[in-house]
Protein backbone atom coordinates (compact mmCIF):
# COMPACT_ATOMS: atom_id res chain seq x y z
CA UNK A 1 0.00 0.00 0.00
CA UNK A 2 1.53 3.27 -0.82
CA UNK A 3 2.42 6.09 1.50
CA UNK A 4 -0.66 8.36 0.68
CA UNK A 5 -2.93 5.67 0.79
CA UNK A 6 -1.47 4.55 4.56
CA UNK A 7 -2.06 8.09 5.86
CA UNK A 8 -5.87 8.14 4.25
CA UNK A 9 -6.88 4.92 5.94
CA UNK A 10 -5.31 6.69 9.20
CA UNK A 11 -6.74 9.88 8.59
CA UNK A 12 -9.88 7.78 8.12
CA UNK A 13 -9.76 5.85 11.34
CA UNK A 14 -8.94 8.92 13.65
CA UNK A 15 -12.02 10.64 11.77
CA UNK A 16 -14.73 7.28 12.83
CA UNK A 17 -13.01 7.41 16.30
CA UNK A 18 -13.67 10.82 16.90
CA UNK A 19 -17.14 11.45 15.38
CA UNK A 20 -17.69 8.63 17.68
CA UNK A 21 -16.51 10.38 20.78
CA UNK A 22 -18.58 13.34 19.88
CA UNK A 23 -21.78 11.26 19.38
CA UNK A 24 -21.56 9.68 22.45
CA UNK A 25 -20.82 12.90 24.63
CA UNK A 26 -24.06 14.24 22.74
CA UNK A 27 -26.21 11.40 23.23
CA UNK A 28 -24.94 10.88 27.09
CA UNK A 29 -25.34 14.65 28.01
CA UNK A 30 -29.01 14.81 26.57
CA UNK A 31 -29.80 11.58 28.38
CA UNK A 32 -28.72 12.31 31.68
CA UNK A 33 -30.66 15.90 31.34
CA UNK A 34 -33.67 13.73 30.87
CA UNK A 35 -33.85 10.68 32.59
CA UNK A 36 -35.88 10.29 36.05
CA UNK A 37 -33.69 7.73 38.32
CA UNK A 38 -35.94 7.91 41.20
CA UNK A 39 -39.06 7.27 39.26
CA UNK A 40 -36.92 4.28 37.90
CA UNK A 41 -36.13 2.91 40.91
CA UNK A 42 -39.91 2.89 42.08
CA UNK A 43 -41.07 1.44 38.96
CA UNK A 44 -38.40 -1.41 38.95
CA UNK A 45 -39.24 -2.11 42.72
CA UNK A 46 -43.12 -2.84 41.33
CA UNK A 47 -41.86 -5.09 38.72
CA UNK A 48 -42.42 -8.62 39.88
CA UNK A 49 -39.27 -11.20 40.06
CA UNK A 50 -40.94 -13.20 37.29
CA UNK A 51 -41.01 -10.54 34.80
CA UNK A 52 -37.18 -10.09 35.18
CA UNK A 53 -36.49 -13.81 34.49
CA UNK A 54 -38.92 -13.87 31.13
CA UNK A 55 -36.59 -10.71 29.79
CA UNK A 56 -33.77 -13.00 30.88
CA UNK A 57 -35.14 -16.18 29.23
CA UNK A 58 -36.26 -14.35 26.19
CA UNK A 59 -32.60 -13.06 25.56
CA UNK A 60 -30.78 -16.19 26.36
CA UNK A 61 -33.17 -18.02 24.14
CA UNK A 62 -31.83 -15.58 21.39
CA UNK A 63 -27.97 -16.62 21.77
CA UNK A 64 -29.28 -20.26 22.34
CA UNK A 65 -31.04 -19.91 18.46
CA UNK A 66 -27.64 -18.07 17.27
CA UNK A 67 -25.69 -21.04 18.84
CA UNK A 68 -28.22 -23.47 17.17
CA UNK A 69 -27.14 -21.16 13.84
CA UNK A 70 -24.10 -21.51 13.64
CA UNK A 71 -24.02 -25.53 14.86
CA UNK A 72 -25.47 -25.92 11.82
CA UNK A 73 -23.52 -23.56 9.80
CA UNK A 74 -20.34 -25.75 9.74
CA UNK A 75 -22.12 -29.05 10.58
CA UNK A 76 -20.20 -30.41 7.26
CA UNK A 77 -16.57 -29.92 9.03
CA UNK A 78 -17.25 -31.49 12.08
CA UNK A 79 -19.89 -32.20 15.25
CA UNK A 80 -19.79 -29.13 17.40
CA UNK A 81 -21.62 -29.51 20.77
CA UNK A 82 -24.54 -26.80 21.09
CA UNK A 83 -22.08 -25.52 24.24
CA UNK A 84 -19.12 -24.82 22.19
CA UNK A 85 -21.31 -22.80 19.49
CA UNK A 86 -22.61 -20.96 22.38
CA UNK A 87 -18.97 -20.63 24.25
CA UNK A 88 -18.26 -18.95 20.33
CA UNK A 89 -21.35 -16.72 19.72
CA UNK A 90 -21.12 -15.49 23.51
CA UNK A 91 -17.61 -14.44 23.19
CA UNK A 92 -18.27 -12.47 19.72
CA UNK A 93 -21.35 -11.03 21.24
CA UNK A 94 -19.13 -9.92 24.58
CA UNK A 95 -16.35 -8.38 22.25
CA UNK A 96 -19.28 -6.45 19.65
CA UNK A 97 -19.96 -4.98 23.22
CA UNK A 98 -16.84 -3.64 24.72
CA UNK A 99 -15.26 -2.80 21.82
CA UNK A 100 -16.28 0.18 19.81
CA UNK A 101 -16.90 0.98 16.31
CA UNK A 102 -18.35 -2.91 15.74
CA UNK A 103 -14.65 -3.90 15.59
CA UNK A 104 -15.71 -6.78 18.23
CA UNK A 105 -16.96 -8.84 15.22
CA UNK A 106 -13.75 -9.91 14.59
CA UNK A 107 -13.91 -12.36 17.07
CA UNK A 108 -16.25 -14.40 15.26
CA UNK A 109 -13.52 -14.80 12.64
CA UNK A 110 -11.24 -15.63 15.52
CA UNK A 111 -13.68 -18.00 16.97
CA UNK A 112 -13.95 -20.39 14.55
CA UNK A 113 -10.70 -20.45 13.32
CA UNK A 114 -9.63 -21.30 16.50
CA UNK A 115 -12.05 -23.91 17.35
CA UNK A 116 -11.94 -25.43 13.54
CA UNK A 117 -9.21 -24.26 11.68
CA UNK A 118 -11.69 -22.71 9.29
CA UNK A 119 -10.16 -19.92 7.08
CA UNK A 120 -10.58 -16.16 7.87
CA UNK A 121 -12.34 -15.88 4.26
CA UNK A 122 -14.99 -18.25 4.29
CA UNK A 123 -15.40 -17.14 8.07
CA UNK A 124 -16.18 -13.60 6.69
CA UNK A 125 -18.41 -14.76 4.33
CA UNK A 126 -20.36 -16.59 6.37
CA UNK A 127 -20.92 -13.60 8.90
CA UNK A 128 -21.28 -11.19 6.27
CA UNK A 129 -24.33 -13.17 5.40
CA UNK A 130 -25.42 -13.47 8.63
CA UNK A 131 -25.38 -9.69 8.86
CA UNK A 132 -27.25 -9.10 5.73
CA UNK A 133 -29.70 -11.82 6.81
CA UNK A 134 -30.04 -9.92 10.49
CA UNK A 135 -30.34 -6.48 8.39
CA UNK A 136 -33.42 -8.20 6.71
CA UNK A 137 -35.26 -9.39 9.50
CA UNK A 138 -34.91 -5.75 11.21
CA UNK A 139 -36.01 -4.28 8.06
CA UNK A 140 -39.13 -6.28 8.34
CA UNK A 141 -39.77 -5.52 11.92
CA UNK A 142 -39.58 -1.90 11.10
CA UNK A 143 -41.99 -2.10 8.71
CA UNK A 144 -44.49 -4.32 10.70
CA UNK A 145 -44.18 -1.60 13.83
CA UNK A 146 -43.16 1.87 12.33
CA UNK A 147 -45.12 2.50 9.04
CA UNK A 148 -47.79 4.73 10.43
CA UNK A 149 -50.46 2.49 8.13
CA UNK A 150 -52.98 0.22 9.07
CA UNK A 151 -51.87 -2.85 10.53
CA UNK A 152 -53.38 -4.58 6.96
CA UNK A 153 -51.51 -2.43 5.02
CA UNK A 154 -48.18 -3.36 6.85
CA UNK A 155 -49.08 -6.94 6.75
CA UNK A 156 -49.52 -6.89 3.01
CA UNK A 157 -46.35 -4.71 2.57
CA UNK A 158 -44.27 -6.65 4.54
CA UNK A 159 -45.85 -10.24 2.99
CA UNK A 160 -44.52 -7.78 -0.26
CA UNK A 161 -41.08 -7.42 0.96
CA UNK A 162 -40.37 -10.86 1.82
CA UNK A 163 -41.49 -12.33 -1.74
CA UNK A 164 -38.96 -9.75 -3.22
CA UNK A 165 -36.23 -10.81 -0.88
CA UNK A 166 -37.16 -14.39 -2.00
CA UNK A 167 -37.02 -13.71 -5.26
CA UNK A 168 -33.58 -11.59 -5.80
CA UNK A 169 -31.84 -11.91 -2.96
CA UNK A 170 -29.91 -15.70 -3.20
CA UNK A 171 -29.37 -14.20 -7.13
CA UNK A 172 -27.15 -11.56 -6.05
CA UNK A 173 -25.55 -13.28 -3.40
CA UNK A 174 -24.30 -15.28 -5.68
CA UNK A 175 -23.29 -12.29 -7.89
CA UNK A 176 -21.59 -10.81 -4.59
CA UNK A 177 -19.72 -13.95 -4.16
CA UNK A 178 -18.52 -14.40 -7.76
CA UNK A 179 -17.49 -10.80 -7.65
CA UNK A 180 -15.30 -11.28 -4.26
CA UNK A 181 -13.64 -14.47 -5.92
CA UNK A 182 -15.80 -16.41 -3.26
CA UNK A 183 -18.06 -18.58 -5.09
CA UNK A 184 -17.78 -22.27 -4.09
CA UNK A 185 -15.25 -21.19 -1.18
CA UNK A 186 -17.99 -20.94 1.33
CA UNK A 187 -19.91 -23.09 3.48
CA UNK A 188 -22.69 -25.54 1.57
CA UNK A 189 -25.22 -23.05 3.12
CA UNK A 190 -27.68 -21.36 1.13
CA UNK A 191 -28.59 -18.01 1.72
CA UNK A 192 -31.64 -19.03 3.77
CA UNK A 193 -29.46 -21.19 5.95
CA UNK A 194 -29.76 -19.90 9.05
CA UNK A 195 -32.32 -17.61 8.46
CA UNK A 196 -35.25 -19.09 10.66
CA UNK A 197 -32.62 -18.63 13.75
CA UNK A 198 -32.38 -14.94 12.86
CA UNK A 199 -36.29 -14.29 12.74
CA UNK A 200 -36.16 -16.00 16.32
CA UNK A 201 -33.60 -14.48 17.73
CA UNK A 202 -34.40 -10.59 16.56
CA UNK A 203 -38.09 -11.36 17.38
CA UNK A 204 -37.33 -12.73 21.13
CA UNK A 205 -34.53 -9.58 21.65
CA UNK A 206 -37.60 -6.96 20.91
CA UNK A 207 -40.43 -8.25 22.49
CA UNK A 208 -38.07 -9.59 25.74
CA UNK A 209 -36.23 -5.70 25.47
CA UNK A 210 -39.64 -3.96 24.59
CA UNK A 211 -41.94 -5.89 26.90
CA UNK A 212 -39.32 -4.19 29.83
CA UNK A 213 -39.30 -1.35 28.58
CA UNK A 214 -43.10 -0.84 28.56
CA UNK A 215 -43.48 -2.42 32.30
CA UNK A 216 -40.54 0.12 33.59
CA UNK A 217 -41.93 3.29 32.24
CA UNK A 218 -45.32 2.31 32.06
CA UNK A 219 -45.95 2.93 28.45
CA UNK A 220 -48.16 0.93 26.57
CA UNK A 221 -46.82 -2.55 24.98
CA UNK A 222 -46.56 -1.54 21.55
CA UNK A 223 -44.60 1.66 22.21
CA UNK A 224 -42.84 -0.83 23.93
CA UNK A 225 -41.85 -3.39 21.15
CA UNK A 226 -41.52 -0.05 18.86
CA UNK A 227 -38.50 1.64 21.83
CA UNK A 228 -37.45 -2.48 21.46
CA UNK A 229 -36.86 -1.94 17.95
CA UNK A 230 -35.55 1.34 18.05
CA UNK A 231 -32.87 0.36 20.39
CA UNK A 232 -31.31 -2.38 17.69
CA UNK A 233 -31.58 -0.32 15.00
CA UNK A 234 -29.54 2.01 16.43
CA UNK A 235 -27.28 -0.42 18.07
CA UNK A 236 -26.08 -1.74 14.48
CA UNK A 237 -24.95 1.79 13.27
CA UNK A 238 -21.19 1.94 12.56
CA UNK A 239 -20.19 4.95 15.34
CA UNK A 240 -20.78 3.16 18.09
CA UNK A 241 -19.01 3.82 21.50
CA UNK A 242 -18.37 0.54 23.50
CA UNK A 243 -21.59 -0.92 24.46
CA UNK A 244 -23.83 1.02 22.30
CA UNK A 245 -23.96 3.54 25.56
CA UNK A 246 -25.85 6.54 24.37
CA UNK A 247 -26.93 5.71 20.95
CA UNK A 248 -28.94 2.38 22.38
CA UNK A 249 -31.19 4.38 24.69
CA UNK A 250 -31.66 7.43 22.21
CA UNK A 251 -32.54 5.12 19.77
CA UNK A 252 -35.38 3.47 21.95
CA UNK A 253 -36.74 6.82 23.10
CA UNK A 254 -37.03 7.74 19.41
CA UNK A 255 -38.76 4.29 18.57
CA UNK A 256 -41.53 4.65 21.26
CA UNK A 257 -43.10 7.65 19.20
CA UNK A 258 -44.33 9.18 22.26
CA UNK A 259 -45.18 12.99 23.05
CA UNK A 260 -42.33 14.68 25.18
CA UNK A 261 -44.00 14.30 28.21
CA UNK A 262 -42.98 10.61 28.28
CA UNK A 263 -39.24 11.21 28.10
CA UNK A 264 -38.50 10.95 31.32
CA UNK A 265 -39.49 7.96 31.84
CA UNK A 266 -38.63 6.04 28.92
CA UNK A 267 -34.85 7.61 28.76
CA UNK A 268 -34.44 6.01 32.36
CA UNK A 269 -36.46 2.74 31.57
CA UNK A 270 -34.12 2.65 28.61
CA UNK A 271 -30.97 3.17 30.34
CA UNK A 272 -32.04 0.31 32.79
CA UNK A 273 -33.15 -2.15 30.07
CA UNK A 274 -29.89 -1.55 28.45
CA UNK A 275 -27.58 -2.41 31.29
CA UNK A 276 -29.93 -5.69 32.24
CA UNK A 277 -29.86 -6.76 28.54
CA UNK A 278 -25.73 -6.22 28.93
CA UNK A 279 -25.18 -7.72 31.96
CA UNK A 280 -27.67 -10.68 31.25
CA UNK A 281 -25.23 -11.10 27.78
CA UNK A 282 -21.69 -10.27 29.61
CA UNK A 283 -22.87 -12.77 32.72
CA UNK A 284 -24.21 -15.44 30.03
CA UNK A 285 -20.27 -15.08 27.83
CA UNK A 286 -18.55 -15.70 31.57
CA UNK A 287 -20.65 -18.90 32.45
CA UNK A 288 -19.35 -20.60 28.95
CA UNK A 289 -15.90 -19.49 29.78
CA UNK A 290 -15.74 -20.98 33.39
CA UNK A 291 -13.57 -24.61 33.57
CA UNK A 292 -16.58 -26.23 34.53
CA UNK A 293 -16.19 -30.30 35.32
CA UNK A 294 -17.31 -32.93 32.90
CA UNK A 295 -18.30 -36.82 32.95
CA UNK A 296 -17.12 -40.18 31.75
CA UNK A 297 -18.70 -43.13 32.78
CA UNK A 298 -20.41 -41.86 35.95
CA UNK A 299 -17.11 -40.13 37.07
CA UNK A 300 -16.57 -36.66 37.69
CA UNK A 301 -14.00 -35.09 35.79
CA UNK A 302 -11.55 -31.93 37.39
CA UNK A 303 -11.63 -28.91 34.35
Amino acid sequence: MSAPAQASGSRGRVLRWVLTIVVAAVLWVWLLRHANLSALAQQAGRLPAWGWCAAAAGLLGGHALRAWRLQREWRHIRHASLWQCLRILLLHNAMVLLMPLRSGEVGFLWGVQREWGVGWGAAGVVLLRWRLQDALVLAFLAVLLFLPLPWSVRVLLAAACALLAWVSLPTLWGWLLARTGRAGAAAPASWWGGFPASVANWTLKVIANGGLLAALAGIPWLAGLRGGLGGELAGVQPLQPPAGLGTYEAGMWFGTALPAHWQAQVVSAALAVHAFSLAVALLAALVTRLPLPTWRGGEKIAP
